[in-house]
């Protein structure tokens, strides 16, 4: 009976997901959406979540330490457990000495990852933001090109949802209706705007036309074509085309480049919708790492920080493990040359893993939010929670080991075979001094 009441009580929680918390189509983007523009640099959604992650830390840490107390306790013993558990796995692996060194970058790493990831959960990301109107988009590529006199030079593919409000703010709507539309590289404006007005009329009027031209190629049914178009004209709330002549519907039309149906053999110069609008929503925030700039941009300071270290503490003979005189030893000339190949391919391995794996359960979770909406996806958000975890500690770790290996003295063998200045263990062979703690990374 027990199993029965819980089956059940699943089942309803299932069911109730598809009324009240249904995704719309997922729209997946892999750039991050550009928001606005500061002159040429652009704000996007994952540079804001970045921003975010940021103030959360900073505030966090204010109001956390911001009064101090020589025994710590509630959220300023918080705070100083984890830099101090922090602090010790760093002192473990690379020493007390180049603990000091290494623990402020790795770290930082470590708590600014972990942040990002885990503040892309909250309610706030991929669901709230300003919506962009791809109805009067597809119309204006349409009046840009026929303004040209030049036929489309490549295929451009639109996706959007039905919205009652396509301007400002904008939240998406639980189950709305997507709209696709493909125009096709090759194709006259005058073409692919006889396919959009068929398409509108399918989409808002339950028109059906007699070809599919609207979703194909080559030219639509003229008689297609009148028919969609006195749907779209009887129906209220259906989208209405403007003709150049029409300055009753909209006093600027004579303004705006015109787009002429060959099926109607009417100039059209604008686009009005007096219902709901076809628009996407561009979430003000979207994963920090689930742009590929933001691990690019992580992983080429950390290249450039152990390789800092490197030459701070090694100087020009930190090149030594790269540059070995041929003549010497062939093989390890080889092998120097295969590891500053690695110094710069570990630039590309550490951005697409955190990239990967941040993207792919931002993915996942779209993907699970429109399949079975609210109780698939509060598994997945557990199973995010330890992915978010495990690679700010896979980055963390991974450059605190290619540090150490960085700052190591190579060529320790021919030092320590020099019998003057050296001690042996009793039986001939040199000694080997290591500092406690370090580890051997090659």
């Amino acid at each position: 009976m027990k199993i029965i009441v819980i089956a059940v009580i699943a089942l309803a929680v299932i069911l109730s997901g598809f009324f009240i918390a249904a995704g719309p189509e997922p729209h997946i983007v892999i750039p991050g959406e550009v928001l606005w523009k500061v002159g040429f640099f652009p704000i996007t959604s994952t540079l804001m979540a970045a921003w975010l992650a940021m103030l959360v830390l900073i505030l966090g840490t204010f109001l956390m330490t911001r009064s101090m107390k020589l025994i710590p306790s509630g959220a300023q013993n918080f705070i100083e457990s984890i830099i101090d558990f922090l602090y010790g796995q760093v002192e473990e692996i690379a020493g007390e000495k180049n603990a000091r060194r290494f623990f402020p970058v790795v770290g930082t790493f470590f708590l600014f990852i972990l942040v990002a990831n885990w503040v892309a959960l909250t309610p706030i990301f991929k669901s709230i933001g300003i919506t962009k109107d791809y109805g009067h988009e597809i119309f204006h590529e349409m009046q840009l090109k026929a303004e040209k006199g030049k036929p489309f030079d490549k295929d451009k593919h639109f996706l959007a949802w039905q919205m009652e409000d396509a301007g400002g703010i904008g939240v998406a709507q639980s189950g709305a209706k997507t709209f696709k539309f493909e125009i096709h590289a090759g194709e006259d404006p005058g073409d692919a705007l006889d396919r959009y007005i068929i398409a509108l009329a399918e989409f808002y009027t339950g028109f059906v036309p007699h070809a599919d031209a609207a979703h194909g190629t080559g030219h639509a049914d003229p008689a297609d074509v009148a028919a969609a178009f006195a749907a779209l004209e009887a129906d209220p709330g259906a989208p209405k085309f403007i003709a150049a002549d029409d300055h009753g519907h909209d006093a600027g039309a004579a303004h705006h480049a015109g787009v002429t149906s060959p099926a109607l053999g009417t100039t059209f110069t604008a686009l009005d919708f007096p219902g709901d609008k076809i628009a996407l929503v561009y979430p003000f925030f979207r994963a920090a790492f689930s742009d590929l700039n933001n691990t690019l941009g992580l992983a080429i300071f950390a290249f450039l920080v152990i390789e800092f270290w490197g030459f701070q503490s090694l100087g020009f003979g930190y090149l030594g493990k790269f540059f070995i005189n041929p003549l010497k030893n062939p093989i390890l000339t080889f092998v120097g040359l295969l590891e500053l190949l690695s110094e710069f391919i570990r630039i590309i391995s550490f951005a697409f893993r955190l990239f990967g794996n941040i993207f792919a359960g931002g993915v996942l979770l779209l993907i699970l939010t429109f399949l079975v909406p609210f109780l698939a996806p509060l598994g997945i958000y557990g199973l995010e929670l330890f992915v978010g975890l495990i690679q700010a500690v896979v980055f963390a770790m991974l450059v605190l080991v290619f540090a150490v290996g960085a700052v190591e003295h190579h060529g320790d063998d021919e030092h320590h075979e020099r019998h003057d200045g050296g001690h042996g263990d009793g039986h001939g062979a040199p000694a080997v001094h290591h500092e406690p703690g370090a580890v051997q990374a090659h």
